[in-house]
């Protein structure tokens, strides 16, 4: 069978969760079939929409370069002909026999048209909730929880997306790397403003957003099979209005090799870590505020993940390191997937301190895997795998003395850590995953389960 995997970034641009998921899951279609990988790249050196085609890890890649410099409308951030037109040409020299879509962030939604008028069938994980939201998390600017998207709602949340002109895209590329980010928010702010005085008004924006709706619920109904790894988002996409009929439930599997002759690190404290992607809506300064009060010579904090400027949040890496005053906490930087055990091996306790409805986080499985406890805030999918006072403890999303208290109560009741690790339970191995999702494949496209 020749299948693409398509995703929004892939190792070793991106890892995080979804990426790493795309990557061991395809490793492993890979020994029974022919795996393409479709992504994006942002290279500032590259033409716009060049491909740039290869190999990493015997893996087939395309991936087309969006830096957003020719972006020129609200539409051509989720629905951009140029990337549409390329990915068109791929499929006609590749002839798949099925596309499966992680993620469409920073690609086209109408690529799932153009695999219809070729009579594709598709696949669709639901990753996160960018098919309904265009921010993919439900937060809204202020940082709280949006039920289900609302016109208004999206206007407020996406104005900086809806005011995009001719243009002004490359000018603010250019801005990010030549001034400062403190210069670059205001002169942000002073164009935005610019924006609804002259030529923004309330009704051009619900058009704009009412555009996008229509057009993901168009394709919706393109997709033959939804995946959700977790019951909350299936239910949340049920509500958004998809059929429940087309969406099926499968937890994440792991690639078990991570995890191969890791022995436990031993300290005379217990370490809590944390391990992703350092961005509002995952909490790390609701953590670092949290553990800022904890005792040092009882515990630390490890923080793995890469200080980086996201746009939107270019001031967020200053903002995490000027919080924290606890000299147990310590900024650990970047790391390889590969070495996920290892780093757990050094870990007693993992921290997802998360504000937004988190799907079916990737790091919770390997915290299992690696027999590592978790304490995770009570929102989205997690409560499905973290059971409160079982295998780790819950706390109030958002509420910095409610996770302190579970911090305090692991360093005063140490022996419970054991107890979690009695209740940990299996974590599915990504053969396992990789089977389940092969036989979708094979009920969808009648080919034989190799090639």
């Amino acid at each position: 069978m020749r299948i693409i995997q398509l995703v929004h970034s892939f190792p070793p641009y991106t890892v995080a969760g979804t990426e790493v998921y795309t990557y061991e899951l395809s490793q492993e279609l890979q020994k029974r079939h022919k795996v393409f990988i479709f992504f994006r790249i942002n290279d500032q050196k590259k033409k716009e929409y060049e491909i740039v085609s290869g190999n990493i890890d015997n893996l087939e890649i395309y991936a087309i370069n969006n830096t957003f410099r020719r972006c020129d409308s609200f539409e051509s951030t989720y629905n951009n002909f140029h990337i549409t037109d390329k990915f068109a040409q791929l499929l006609d020299r590749i002839q798949p026999d099925i596309i499966h879509i992680q993620h469409l962030l920073f690609l086209s939604i109408s690529i799932i048209k153009e695999a219809k008028k070729r009579k594709i069938p598709i696949v669709f994980t639901l990753n996160d909730y960018w098919l309904m939201c265009h921010m993919g998390q439900l937060l809204r600017r202020d940082g709280s929880l949006c039920e289900l998207p609302m016109e208004e709602i999206c206007s407020e949340c996406l104005i900086t997306q809806l005011s995009i002109k001719n243009n002004s895209m490359a000018v603010y590329q250019f801005l990010r790397k030549w001034v400062s980010n403190i210069f670059l928010q205001l002169l942000k702010n002073a164009y935005l403003f610019y924006a609804k005085v002259a030529f923004l008004n309330k009704n051009e924006q619900l058009t704009q957003i009412r555009k996008r709706i229509s057009s993901i619920k168009e394709v919706n109904g393109l997709v033959d099979v939804f995946i959700a790894p977790s019951n909350f988002i299936k239910e949340r996409f049920i509500k958004f209005g998809f059929s429940e009929e087309r969406i099926k439930v499968l937890p994440y599997g792991l690639d078990m090799r991570n995890f191969k002759d890791i022995a436990k690190t031993l300290s005379d404290k217990i370490r809590f870590g944390y391990i992703g992607t350092l961005l509002p809506p995952k909490g790390v300064d609701i953590l670092i505020k949290a553990f800022n009060n904890i005792n040092a010579d009882m515990a630390e904090l490890k923080i793995y993940g890469r200080l980086l400027p996201y746009a939107g949040y270019e001031n967020y890496p200053a903002y995490l390191k000027n919080l924290a005053r606890n000299k147990g906490i310590v900024f650990m930087g970047g790391f390889k997937n590969s070495d996920i055990g290892k780093i757990l091996s050094g870990i007693d306790v993992l921290i997802i301190p998360s504000i937004w409805y988190e799907n079916a986080p990737f790091v919770i499985q390997e915290a299992f895997k690696a027999m590592v406890p978790v304490i995770a805030a009570d929102i989205g999918g997690i409560p499905e795998f973290v059971k409160d006072g079982v295998n780790g403890l819950l706390f109030k999303s958002g509420d910095v003395n409610d996770l302190r208290a579970r911090i305090e109560y692991i360093i005063n009741n140490p022996n419970i850590m054991e107890e979690f690790r009695k209740n940990m339970p299996d974590v599915k191995s990504i053969e396992e995953n990789s089977k389940e999702i092969e036989r979708i494949y094979v009920e969808l496209t009648g080919k034989p389960k190799c090639f």
